[in-house]
């Protein structure tokens, strides 16, 4: 009796372990790209910290989903001005942000190389549009990102 009695629980918590759905997942947090470096250009010298979202957590309602704020310095041309954009991942840990000011006197593409390594030791380049033709690279770059 004692065994059909061990033997039925066994069997009422094996059903009951299949009919419970599974726990919910654990919650995303967003992913965050920030490019930060210096470096040279063919017009001179160039910088920029941009932070992004590249992907909402969970908990968001996306609306910064994609969204790039940050500031880029032209040291020989005297321009600095704060840049916003979008951020888009065309193949896996490469991180692609169009970002411009409002004024116009910015508008540049920035990608990094892979693998992304810890601290200052990234490749950013820079292609843009304005100023007119600038084209760079930051070899001692922080690439950072975090999230899912």
């Amino acid at each position: 009796m004692k065994l059909r009695f061990a033997v039925l629980v066994a069997v009422v918590a094996a059903l009951a372990l299949v009919a419970i759905p599974g726990a919910p997942a654990e919650p995303r947090n967003s992913e965050q790209v920030v490019f930060s470096g210096i470096g040279p250009g063919n017009q001179g010298p160039f910088g920029f910290w941009i932070w992004c979202m590249a992907e909402a957590s969970d908990a968001s309602t996306g609306a910064y989903e994609g969204v790039c704020a940050g500031s880029m310095y032209f040291y020989a041309l005297g321009i600095v001005r704060g840049v916003f954009g979008w951020v888009t991942e065309p193949s896996e840990g490469v991180y692609q942000m169009n970002v411009s000011s409002s004024d116009g006197s910015v508008s540049c593409i920035l990608w990094n190389g892979t693998p992304v390594l810890r601290g200052p030791r990234n490749t950013v380049n820079a292609a843009c549009g304005s100023p007119s033709g600038f084209s760079g690279i930051s070899t001692n770059a922080v690439v950072n990102v975090t999230g899912p």
